[in-house]
């Protein structure tokens, strides 16, 4: 189980690490005004709506926009602190994983509904679907290893202290 725990633990470590550009500059124009963001994004963020067929984006109903605001609000600056926590293997991520993982997993749903059973869904549906699934399954996986386990990283990581306790305990 060791080498699979350490697997995942590198998943979820470049998983936050890529959200934090990804958020910065593609999700966010969804919600801020668009000459805050550079050319070479906003062209990327078209070419990828005109390719992929990205209704949502696109069109940025009320209800994603209101998705896209938590990411950018509340989940941004926890990609930095869950990035910093994996590196230093801090047990005290472990709730905080389990809330943004339960969160993401959850405003995937409707998501990934509208794209494959919407009525603007379209023929690269599946595609689309394809391109967004890594953030239902990823966000499930890291539920799933934090709450194996109580304290995730058990007796190692940075933090140890004389006696045998951690300060990320």
């Amino acid at each position: 189980m060791g080498a699979l725990t350490s697997i995942l633990d590198a998943l979820f470590l470049a998983y936050f690490i890529i959200h934090i550009p990804t958020t910065l500059l593609v999700d966010s124009q969804s919600v801020l005004p668009a000459d805050w963001f550079p050319s070479w994004a906003r062209e990327m963020l078209q070419w990828h709506i005109k390719t992929n067929g990205d209704h949502l984006v696109s069109s940025n109903p009320v209800w994603f926009v209101s998705m896209v605001w938590c990411e950018t609000v509340l989940q941004m600056p926890f990609f930095f602190v869950a990035a910093w926590a994996f590196i230093k293997k801090a047990n005290w991520i472990r709730i905080p994983c389990i809330i943004y993982g339960s969160h993401v997993a959850t405003t995937m749903v409707p998501i990934l509904g509208d794209i494959l059973f919407g009525p603007e869904s379209g023929p690269n549906k599946h595609v689309l679907a394809a391109i967004y699934v890594p953030y239902l399954i990823v966000p499930v996986l890291l539920v799933i290893r934090m709450a194996a386990a109580e304290k995730p990283w058990a007796s190692t990581g940075a933090g140890k202290r004389r006696g045998g306790k951690s300060k990320a305990q």
